[in-house]
Protein backbone atom coordinates (compact mmCIF):
# COMPACT_ATOMS: atom_id res chain seq x y z
CA UNK A 1 0.00 0.00 0.00
CA UNK A 2 1.36 3.51 -0.94
CA UNK A 3 1.77 6.61 1.29
CA UNK A 4 -1.36 7.97 -0.19
CA UNK A 5 -3.84 5.30 0.27
CA UNK A 6 -2.67 4.18 3.78
CA UNK A 7 -3.67 8.24 4.60
CA UNK A 8 -6.84 7.94 2.74
CA UNK A 9 -7.33 4.22 4.69
CA UNK A 10 -6.48 5.85 8.25
CA UNK A 11 -9.06 8.59 7.31
CA UNK A 12 -12.10 6.66 6.28
CA UNK A 13 -11.36 4.31 9.43
CA UNK A 14 -11.33 7.77 11.97
CA UNK A 15 -14.75 8.93 10.15
CA UNK A 16 -15.72 5.27 11.15
CA UNK A 17 -15.10 5.30 14.61
CA UNK A 18 -15.96 8.73 15.31
CA UNK A 19 -19.13 8.40 12.86
CA UNK A 20 -20.07 5.25 16.03
CA UNK A 21 -19.14 7.17 18.59
CA UNK A 22 -21.41 9.59 17.83
CA UNK A 23 -24.34 7.32 17.07
CA UNK A 24 -23.41 6.33 21.02
CA UNK A 25 -23.57 9.32 22.43
CA UNK A 26 -27.10 9.74 20.89
CA UNK A 27 -28.16 5.90 21.47
CA UNK A 28 -26.81 7.28 25.46
CA UNK A 29 -29.38 10.13 26.20
CA UNK A 30 -32.42 7.77 25.31
CA UNK A 31 -31.45 5.54 27.70
CA UNK A 32 -31.27 5.56 31.87
CA UNK A 33 -28.25 3.65 32.78
CA UNK A 34 -29.50 1.02 36.06
CA UNK A 35 -26.88 1.03 38.30
CA UNK A 36 -28.57 -0.72 40.89
CA UNK A 37 -32.32 -1.81 41.92
CA UNK A 38 -33.72 -3.19 44.97
CA UNK A 39 -36.67 -5.05 45.51
CA UNK A 40 -39.52 -5.30 48.19
CA UNK A 41 -43.22 -6.66 48.90
CA UNK A 42 -45.22 -3.78 47.61
CA UNK A 43 -47.98 -5.26 49.48
CA UNK A 44 -46.17 -4.41 53.08
CA UNK A 45 -48.24 -3.17 55.39
CA UNK A 46 -51.43 -3.02 53.42
CA UNK A 47 -50.56 0.73 51.71
CA UNK A 48 -51.08 -0.77 48.18
CA UNK A 49 -53.31 -3.67 46.73
CA UNK A 50 -52.99 -6.89 46.96
CA UNK A 51 -52.23 -7.30 43.16
CA UNK A 52 -49.11 -5.44 43.99
CA UNK A 53 -47.14 -8.07 44.51
CA UNK A 54 -43.71 -6.38 44.17
CA UNK A 55 -41.78 -2.80 44.58
CA UNK A 56 -38.90 -2.22 42.66
CA UNK A 57 -36.73 0.69 43.22
CA UNK A 58 -33.68 1.60 40.70
CA UNK A 59 -30.72 4.09 40.78
CA UNK A 60 -29.97 5.95 37.97
CA UNK A 61 -27.28 8.49 37.44
CA UNK A 62 -27.91 11.71 36.09
CA UNK A 63 -25.33 12.25 34.10
CA UNK A 64 -25.00 16.23 33.71
CA UNK A 65 -24.38 16.22 37.22
CA UNK A 66 -22.13 13.33 36.88
CA UNK A 67 -20.09 15.46 34.85
CA UNK A 68 -20.14 18.76 36.00
CA UNK A 69 -19.58 18.21 39.99
CA UNK A 70 -15.91 18.68 40.71
CA UNK A 71 -14.98 18.15 36.91
CA UNK A 72 -15.90 14.90 37.08
CA UNK A 73 -14.24 13.85 40.60
CA UNK A 74 -15.30 14.61 44.56
CA UNK A 75 -17.49 12.97 47.20
CA UNK A 76 -20.78 11.37 47.30
CA UNK A 77 -24.42 12.38 48.68
CA UNK A 78 -23.59 13.77 52.39
CA UNK A 79 -25.68 17.11 52.83
CA UNK A 80 -27.74 17.03 48.94
CA UNK A 81 -31.15 17.57 48.09
CA UNK A 82 -33.18 15.74 45.55
CA UNK A 83 -32.09 19.05 43.52
CA UNK A 84 -28.11 18.39 43.42
CA UNK A 85 -27.57 14.75 44.01
CA UNK A 86 -25.97 13.06 40.70
CA UNK A 87 -28.38 10.07 40.89
CA UNK A 88 -32.41 9.58 40.98
CA UNK A 89 -34.79 6.96 42.10
CA UNK A 90 -37.45 5.10 40.40
CA UNK A 91 -39.98 3.00 42.29
CA UNK A 92 -42.49 0.79 40.73
CA UNK A 93 -44.70 -1.78 41.52
CA UNK A 94 -46.66 -4.54 39.88
CA UNK A 95 -47.21 -8.42 39.80
CA UNK A 96 -44.50 -9.31 38.00
CA UNK A 97 -41.36 -7.88 38.04
CA UNK A 98 -42.12 -7.68 34.31
CA UNK A 99 -44.90 -5.47 34.74
CA UNK A 100 -43.64 -3.24 36.85
CA UNK A 101 -40.49 -2.67 34.66
CA UNK A 102 -42.77 -2.23 32.01
CA UNK A 103 -44.70 0.38 33.61
CA UNK A 104 -41.18 2.84 33.75
CA UNK A 105 -42.03 3.80 30.41
CA UNK A 106 -45.42 5.91 31.81
CA UNK A 107 -42.74 7.57 34.45
CA UNK A 108 -39.31 8.39 32.28
CA UNK A 109 -38.86 9.32 28.14
CA UNK A 110 -35.88 6.98 28.58
CA UNK A 111 -35.60 3.36 28.28
CA UNK A 112 -34.05 1.49 30.82
CA UNK A 113 -30.75 0.10 30.47
CA UNK A 114 -29.58 -2.73 32.99
CA UNK A 115 -25.88 -3.58 30.94
CA UNK A 116 -24.14 -1.62 33.78
CA UNK A 117 -26.07 -3.12 36.81
CA UNK A 118 -24.04 -2.91 39.86
CA UNK A 119 -26.07 -4.21 42.57
CA UNK A 120 -29.26 -6.37 43.21
CA UNK A 121 -30.36 -5.12 46.67
CA UNK A 122 -32.78 -7.92 47.77
CA UNK A 123 -35.40 -6.31 50.94
CA UNK A 124 -35.69 -8.76 54.45
CA UNK A 125 -39.02 -9.33 54.54
CA UNK A 126 -39.39 -10.53 50.82
CA UNK A 127 -36.49 -12.88 51.51
CA UNK A 128 -38.34 -14.04 54.55
CA UNK A 129 -41.20 -14.62 52.74
CA UNK A 130 -40.63 -15.63 49.16
CA UNK A 131 -38.56 -17.89 47.01
CA UNK A 132 -35.35 -15.95 46.22
CA UNK A 133 -35.39 -18.19 42.97
CA UNK A 134 -38.66 -16.33 42.24
CA UNK A 135 -36.94 -13.16 42.64
CA UNK A 136 -34.31 -13.49 40.44
CA UNK A 137 -35.46 -15.09 37.43
CA UNK A 138 -36.24 -11.77 35.15
CA UNK A 139 -32.68 -10.70 36.06
CA UNK A 140 -31.48 -14.17 34.98
CA UNK A 141 -33.93 -14.12 31.82
CA UNK A 142 -32.80 -10.71 31.25
CA UNK A 143 -30.58 -10.17 28.37
CA UNK A 144 -29.43 -6.96 29.28
CA UNK A 145 -28.12 -8.28 32.72
CA UNK A 146 -24.88 -8.67 34.17
CA UNK A 147 -24.64 -12.01 35.79
CA UNK A 148 -21.70 -10.45 37.80
CA UNK A 149 -23.89 -8.07 39.61
CA UNK A 150 -23.64 -8.12 43.42
CA UNK A 151 -26.54 -10.05 45.27
CA UNK A 152 -27.26 -8.24 48.98
CA UNK A 153 -29.65 -8.85 51.70
CA UNK A 154 -31.01 -5.04 53.36
CA UNK A 155 -31.68 -5.40 56.99
CA UNK A 156 -35.14 -3.64 56.63
CA UNK A 157 -36.72 -2.84 53.44
CA UNK A 158 -34.22 -2.23 50.11
CA UNK A 159 -35.77 0.91 48.99
CA UNK A 160 -35.08 2.46 51.73
CA UNK A 161 -31.09 1.81 51.68
CA UNK A 162 -31.36 3.69 48.49
CA UNK A 163 -32.23 6.91 50.72
CA UNK A 164 -28.49 6.41 52.07
CA UNK A 165 -26.12 9.42 51.40
CA UNK A 166 -22.60 7.97 51.26
CA UNK A 167 -19.69 10.32 51.84
CA UNK A 168 -17.63 9.63 49.04
CA UNK A 169 -19.69 7.33 46.41
CA UNK A 170 -21.30 9.32 44.31
CA UNK A 171 -24.49 6.59 44.57
CA UNK A 172 -25.75 3.88 46.56
CA UNK A 173 -25.19 1.60 44.27
CA UNK A 174 -21.42 2.66 43.53
CA UNK A 175 -21.01 2.42 47.39
CA UNK A 176 -22.11 -1.25 47.43
CA UNK A 177 -20.29 -2.50 44.59
CA UNK A 178 -16.77 -0.39 45.93
CA UNK A 179 -17.59 -1.87 48.78
CA UNK A 180 -17.76 -5.70 47.68
CA UNK A 181 -14.21 -5.31 46.59
CA UNK A 182 -13.18 -4.66 50.12
CA UNK A 183 -13.41 -8.76 50.35
CA UNK A 184 -9.93 -8.97 49.75
CA UNK A 185 -9.59 -7.02 53.38
CA UNK A 186 -11.78 -8.29 55.72
CA UNK A 187 -13.92 -11.48 55.79
CA UNK A 188 -16.83 -9.77 57.98
CA UNK A 189 -19.22 -10.00 54.64
CA UNK A 190 -19.52 -11.97 52.21
CA UNK A 191 -19.30 -11.64 48.25
CA UNK A 192 -22.10 -13.43 45.81
CA UNK A 193 -22.66 -12.33 42.61
CA UNK A 194 -25.91 -13.25 40.42
CA UNK A 195 -24.86 -16.68 38.48
CA UNK A 196 -23.21 -17.71 42.29
CA UNK A 197 -26.38 -17.12 43.76
CA UNK A 198 -28.65 -18.52 41.43
CA UNK A 199 -26.39 -21.53 40.83
CA UNK A 200 -26.58 -22.43 44.45
CA UNK A 201 -30.48 -22.10 44.91
CA UNK A 202 -30.87 -24.23 41.39
CA UNK A 203 -28.53 -27.06 42.90
CA UNK A 204 -30.99 -26.85 46.31
CA UNK A 205 -27.94 -25.57 48.19
CA UNK A 206 -28.09 -23.06 51.21
CA UNK A 207 -26.14 -19.92 51.00
CA UNK A 208 -24.93 -16.81 52.85
CA UNK A 209 -25.57 -13.43 51.73
CA UNK A 210 -24.58 -10.12 52.89
CA UNK A 211 -26.07 -8.07 54.89
CA UNK A 212 -26.87 -4.25 54.24
CA UNK A 213 -28.15 -1.97 56.66
CA UNK A 214 -28.62 1.51 57.56
CA UNK A 215 -26.46 2.93 59.94
CA UNK A 216 -27.44 6.97 62.03
CA UNK A 217 -26.83 9.46 59.91
CA UNK A 218 -28.12 8.13 56.18
CA UNK A 219 -24.80 5.82 56.40
CA UNK A 220 -24.50 2.05 54.83
CA UNK A 221 -22.69 -0.47 57.08
CA UNK A 222 -21.86 -3.77 55.32
CA UNK A 223 -20.93 -6.40 57.67
CA UNK A 224 -22.33 -10.01 59.02
CA UNK A 225 -24.68 -12.15 56.38
CA UNK A 226 -27.97 -13.34 55.77
CA UNK A 227 -28.62 -17.39 56.31
CA UNK A 228 -30.42 -18.64 53.04
CA UNK A 229 -32.59 -21.95 53.65
CA UNK A 230 -33.74 -23.72 50.88
CA UNK A 231 -34.10 -19.96 49.23
CA UNK A 232 -35.86 -18.48 52.19
CA UNK A 233 -33.64 -15.93 54.76
CA UNK A 234 -33.91 -17.28 58.36
CA UNK A 235 -32.01 -15.31 60.11
CA UNK A 236 -28.55 -13.42 60.56
CA UNK A 237 -24.89 -13.72 61.38
CA UNK A 238 -23.02 -11.25 63.10
CA UNK A 239 -19.62 -9.94 61.56
CA UNK A 240 -17.79 -12.24 64.07
CA UNK A 241 -20.09 -14.97 63.10
CA UNK A 242 -19.17 -14.41 59.55
CA UNK A 243 -15.65 -14.45 59.99
CA UNK A 244 -15.74 -17.47 61.77
CA UNK A 245 -17.92 -19.57 59.24
CA UNK A 246 -15.72 -18.41 56.50
CA UNK A 247 -12.43 -19.73 58.20
CA UNK A 248 -14.17 -23.12 58.12
CA UNK A 249 -15.05 -22.63 54.56
CA UNK A 250 -11.17 -21.27 53.78
CA UNK A 251 -12.76 -18.37 52.04
CA UNK A 252 -10.94 -15.87 53.94
CA UNK A 253 -8.87 -13.74 51.23
CA UNK A 254 -6.42 -12.56 53.80
CA UNK A 255 -5.50 -9.57 55.81
CA UNK A 256 -7.87 -10.74 58.48
CA UNK A 257 -7.24 -9.29 62.31
CA UNK A 258 -7.74 -11.59 65.26
CA UNK A 259 -7.35 -9.74 68.46
CA UNK A 260 -6.78 -11.97 71.13
CA UNK A 261 -6.29 -11.43 74.81
CA UNK A 262 -3.00 -12.55 76.47
CA UNK A 263 -3.88 -12.70 80.54
CA UNK A 264 -0.50 -14.14 81.26
CA UNK A 265 1.69 -11.31 79.31
CA UNK A 266 -0.98 -8.66 80.58
CA UNK A 267 -1.25 -8.13 76.99
CA UNK A 268 -3.50 -7.70 73.84
CA UNK A 269 -2.51 -8.44 70.53
CA UNK A 270 -4.07 -7.94 66.74
CA UNK A 271 -2.89 -11.02 65.10
CA UNK A 272 -3.05 -10.73 60.87
CA UNK A 273 -3.38 -13.26 58.73
CA UNK A 274 -1.20 -14.07 55.86
CA UNK A 275 -2.19 -17.22 55.24
CA UNK A 276 -5.07 -19.75 56.16
CA UNK A 277 -6.14 -23.49 55.20
CA UNK A 278 -9.09 -25.41 56.09
CA UNK A 279 -9.58 -28.72 55.82
CA UNK A 280 -13.27 -30.16 56.45
CA UNK A 281 -13.75 -33.86 56.33
CA UNK A 282 -16.51 -36.04 56.59
CA UNK A 283 -15.32 -39.33 59.23
CA UNK A 284 -17.86 -42.47 58.58
CA UNK A 285 -17.22 -45.15 61.21
CA UNK A 286 -18.91 -47.85 62.08
CA UNK A 287 -21.86 -46.05 60.11
CA UNK A 288 -21.82 -43.05 61.64
CA UNK A 289 -21.20 -40.13 60.26
CA UNK A 290 -19.11 -36.87 61.87
CA UNK A 291 -16.62 -33.88 60.67
CA UNK A 292 -13.49 -32.81 61.46
CA UNK A 293 -12.74 -29.28 60.88
CA UNK A 294 -8.90 -28.83 60.78
CA UNK A 295 -7.13 -25.09 59.77
CA UNK A 296 -3.86 -24.00 60.04
CA UNK A 297 -3.03 -20.12 60.09
CA UNK A 298 0.20 -18.18 59.25
CA UNK A 299 0.51 -14.52 60.74
CA UNK A 300 2.04 -11.82 62.10
CA UNK A 301 1.89 -9.39 65.51
CA UNK A 302 0.38 -5.88 63.77
CA UNK A 303 -0.40 -4.66 67.12
CA UNK A 304 0.22 -5.11 71.17
CA UNK A 305 -1.26 -3.03 73.64
CA UNK A 306 -0.73 -3.22 77.16
CA UNK A 307 2.60 -4.22 78.97
CA UNK A 308 5.47 -2.90 76.69
CA UNK A 309 8.18 -5.87 77.92
CA UNK A 310 9.29 -7.23 74.53
CA UNK A 311 8.70 -11.31 74.11
CA UNK A 312 10.54 -12.98 76.23
CA UNK A 313 10.67 -17.04 75.46
CA UNK A 314 7.59 -18.70 75.80
CA UNK A 315 6.01 -15.69 75.06
CA UNK A 316 5.19 -16.48 71.05
CA UNK A 317 3.74 -19.93 71.77
CA UNK A 318 1.54 -18.59 74.27
CA UNK A 319 0.13 -16.45 71.78
CA UNK A 320 -0.16 -18.71 69.14
CA UNK A 321 -2.19 -21.23 71.67
CA UNK A 322 -4.06 -18.38 72.75
CA UNK A 323 -5.08 -17.28 69.37
CA UNK A 324 -6.05 -21.24 68.51
CA UNK A 325 -7.97 -21.59 71.17
CA UNK A 326 -10.09 -18.15 70.57
CA UNK A 327 -10.69 -19.66 67.21
CA UNK A 328 -11.73 -22.50 68.21
CA UNK A 329 -14.40 -20.90 70.72
CA UNK A 330 -15.64 -18.87 67.74
CA UNK A 331 -16.48 -21.91 65.20
CA UNK A 332 -18.08 -24.03 67.13
CA UNK A 333 -20.29 -21.23 68.42
CA UNK A 334 -21.54 -20.21 64.79
CA UNK A 335 -21.80 -24.33 63.95
CA UNK A 336 -23.62 -24.31 66.91
CA UNK A 337 -25.92 -21.81 65.41
CA UNK A 338 -26.00 -22.86 61.66
CA UNK A 339 -26.66 -26.26 62.70
CA UNK A 340 -29.25 -26.30 65.94
CA UNK A 341 -31.28 -22.76 65.54
CA UNK A 342 -30.81 -22.32 61.67
CA UNK A 343 -30.14 -25.53 60.33
CA UNK A 344 -28.79 -24.61 57.21
CA UNK A 345 -26.07 -26.19 55.71
CA UNK A 346 -24.52 -22.89 54.34
CA UNK A 347 -20.87 -24.48 55.01
CA UNK A 348 -21.62 -27.53 52.26
CA UNK A 349 -21.11 -29.95 54.61
CA UNK A 350 -24.05 -32.36 52.55
CA UNK A 351 -20.95 -31.68 49.06
CA UNK A 352 -18.51 -32.80 51.43
CA UNK A 353 -20.08 -36.45 52.08
CA UNK A 354 -21.32 -36.40 48.33
CA UNK A 355 -17.67 -35.92 47.06
CA UNK A 356 -15.94 -38.51 48.92
CA UNK A 357 -18.49 -40.84 49.75
CA UNK A 358 -20.62 -40.91 46.78
CA UNK A 359 -22.48 -44.40 47.59
CA UNK A 360 -23.49 -43.38 51.67
CA UNK A 361 -24.42 -39.78 50.25
CA UNK A 362 -27.26 -41.53 48.19
CA UNK A 363 -28.13 -43.20 50.93
CA UNK A 364 -28.37 -40.44 53.43
CA UNK A 365 -29.83 -37.26 51.17
CA UNK A 366 -33.17 -38.30 51.60
CA UNK A 367 -33.02 -37.20 55.30
CA UNK A 368 -29.97 -34.71 55.59
CA UNK A 369 -31.82 -32.10 56.97
CA UNK A 370 -32.78 -34.30 59.42
CA UNK A 371 -29.01 -36.04 60.21
CA UNK A 372 -26.85 -32.27 59.51
CA UNK A 373 -28.18 -30.63 63.32
CA UNK A 374 -26.93 -32.78 65.12
CA UNK A 375 -23.60 -34.09 63.45
CA UNK A 376 -20.98 -34.17 65.67
CA UNK A 377 -17.88 -31.91 64.46
CA UNK A 378 -14.50 -32.04 66.08
CA UNK A 379 -12.36 -28.50 65.48
CA UNK A 380 -8.68 -28.18 65.82
CA UNK A 381 -6.53 -25.20 64.79
CA UNK A 382 -3.29 -24.53 64.84
CA UNK A 383 -1.50 -20.71 64.58
CA UNK A 384 1.84 -20.26 63.76
CA UNK A 385 3.14 -16.30 64.11
CA UNK A 386 6.59 -15.82 61.78
CA UNK A 387 6.86 -12.23 62.20
CA UNK A 388 6.44 -10.18 65.97
CA UNK A 389 6.05 -7.16 64.19
CA UNK A 390 8.87 -5.81 66.85
CA UNK A 391 10.94 -2.89 66.37
CA UNK A 392 13.15 -1.10 68.02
Amino acid sequence: MNRRNLYRAVFLLSLIIFTAGCWDNKDLERRALVLGAAVDLAAAGGDLAVTELWKITLEMPILRRMVTRGGGGGGGGEGQDENTMPTWRLALTGTTFAEAINKAATRSERTLFFGHQKILLIGEELARRGDLKSVLDWWARNRESYLAINVLLAEGPAGGIMEARPKFARSVSMFLHEQMQQVIKTSRFVKHSLAEVLAALNAGQDILLSRVKMVPGQKLEVSGAGVIREGRLVGWLTPQETQAALWITGETKGCDILVVPVPELQQTLSVEFNKLHAQVKPVIEEDKLSFTIKIKVEGKIAEKMGNPRLFAAGDLQQVENRAARLMEERIREVLGKLQQQYQADVLGFGRKVEKVRPHQWEAMKGQWRQIYPSLPVTVQVKVSIRGTGMVS
